[in-house]
């Protein structure tokens, strides 16, 4: 079968936005109580901005990545990466 030709749907600004909180959450090697205890909230908010299931403010993500040791203009930088579409891929086969 060959390969799809398809390019990867780019991640919608709401799915970045959570994908790239829990990234620097787990490349920091924090839980999400342990963030949530260093930033000052409780782990089932932190879980729901996580999943989606609440919006934070702004001045509370500025709060969650500072946390987790990241400039929020750095951050908002890697979510608009992940919004972008994907370059395609180069999808060399070896001639038989």
């Amino acid at each position: 079968m060959p390969p799809s030709k398809r390019q990867p749907k780019p991640e919608t600004f709401d799915q970045a936005f959570r994908a790239a909180l829990k990234d620097l959450r787990i490349k920091k090697g924090w839980t999400q109580s342990q963030l949530a205890a260093n930033a000052g909230y409780g782990q089932n908010y932190v879980s729901n901005i996580e999943t989606g299931k609440q919006d934070p403010r702004f001045s509370v993500v500025f709060n969650l990545v500072q946390t987790l040791g990241t400039r929020p203009d750095l951050y908002m930088k890697a979510v608009v990466k992940r919004t972008l579409p994907k370059p395609p891929g180069k999808n060399v086969r070896p001639k038989p």
